[in-house]
C-alpha cells in the first residue's frame, strides 16, 4: 500500500495491492479505501456514498483501475422510479410473503441459506469461504445505520437485504435469497421492497452499487429506471 491520501476531510485513503478482478476474468482489480473504525460524520458518510464508494464492514473503497473503467457507480432517484409490467409481475407474484426490518443480527440458520446462496450463485466468487465469524462480520460490523431487511413466510425464510441508511439515501449493501425458488426472481423483489421503504422514509436515492456491462450478476441494475451513473465525478442518466 502507499502512502495515505487526503481525499475528503481528515480522512486518509490508501491504495490496496493488486488482485485479481472478482468480476472479469484476466483482470486486476484495484482498490482505494479508507478505514472508518472511528467515529465520523454523517455528512460525510454521505459524501463518500455520493463519490461512488461501497462499505465492507469499516471500509469504504471503490475501484482505482488505471486500465479498466468496467465498474460503475448507479443509484435509482426514487421520486421517478416507474415500476414496470414486469416488476408488477414480480410483486405479484410474492404478495404471500411477509417482511421484516431488523438490526444486523446473525443466526446459523441465516448462515446456512448464504452459504447454500453462494454455492448454487457465486461458487467462484470470494465470498464462497466465509465462516461464521465472517459472515457475522459482515452484517454486525458497521459504522454506519445498518438494517436488514427479512422476507418470509410463516417460519420459512426466503431471504435477507443488508442496507445502510444515510440522511438522504439507502445503499444496497448485500443481499442473499434461497435459489431454489427462482421462479420468484428474490433478488429483484427485496430490491423492490427496499425501494418503497425508502420512498415511504423519503429518501432521494437508492443506491445499488457497481454496474457492469460485462459482469451478468452486476449488469441486472439498468432494469431499474431511471437510473444515474457516476461518469467524470458527475451523477447522470444513464
Amino acid at each position: 500500500m502507499n502512502k495515505p491520501r487526503k481525499i475528503c476531510s481528515n480522512l486518509n485513503f490508501h491504495n490496496a495491492s493488486p488482485r485479481p478482478c472478482p468480476y472479469i476474468e484476466g483482470r486486476k482489480e484495484r482498490l482505494v479505501f479508507t478505514d472508518l473504525t472511528k467515529f465520523v460524520s454523517k455528512k460525510i458518510l454521505e459524501n463518500l456514498v455520493s463519490q461512488g464508494f461501497r462499505r465492507s464492514e469499516n471500509i469504504f473503497y471503490k475501484p482505482k483501475c488505471p486500465d479498466c473503467n468496467a465498474c460503475i457507480s448507479s443509484r435509482i432517484v426514487l421520486n421517478d422510479f416507474v415500476i414496470s409490467k414486469n416488476f408488477q409481475r414480480i410483486l405479484r407474484k410474492n404478495q404471500d410473503l411477509k417482511f421484516k426490518i431488523v438490526k444486523p443480527k446473525t443466526t446459523l440458520s441465516h448462515y446456512k441459506l448464504f452459504k447454500n446462496y453462494l454455492k448454487l450463485r457465486h461458487s467462484k466468487g470470494d465470498m464462497a469461504d466465509m465462516t461464521y465469524l465472517d459472515f457475522r462480520t459482515m452484517l454486525e460490523i458497521s459504522p454506519v445505520d445498518t438494517k436488514i431487511f427479512h422476507v418470509y413466510k410463516k417460519n420459512i425464510f426466503f431471504g435477507a437485504m443488508l442496507y445502510d441508511i444515510y440522511e438522504n439515501s439507502y445503499s444496497a449493501n448485500y443481499s442473499f435469497f434461497n435459489p431454489k425458488y427462482k421462479n420468484r426472481s428474490l433478488g429483484t423483489f427485496l430490491i423492490l421492497k427496499l425501494i418503497e421503504e425508502a420512498i415511504k422514509e423519503k429518501k432521494k436515492y437508492l443506491y445499488l452499487g457497481y454496474y457492469i456491462k460485462e459482469c451478468k450478476k452486476m449488469s441486472y441494475k439498468i432494469n431499474f429506471k431511471p437510473i444515474e451513473i457516476l461518469k467524470d465525478q458527475k451523477w447522470e442518466n444513464f
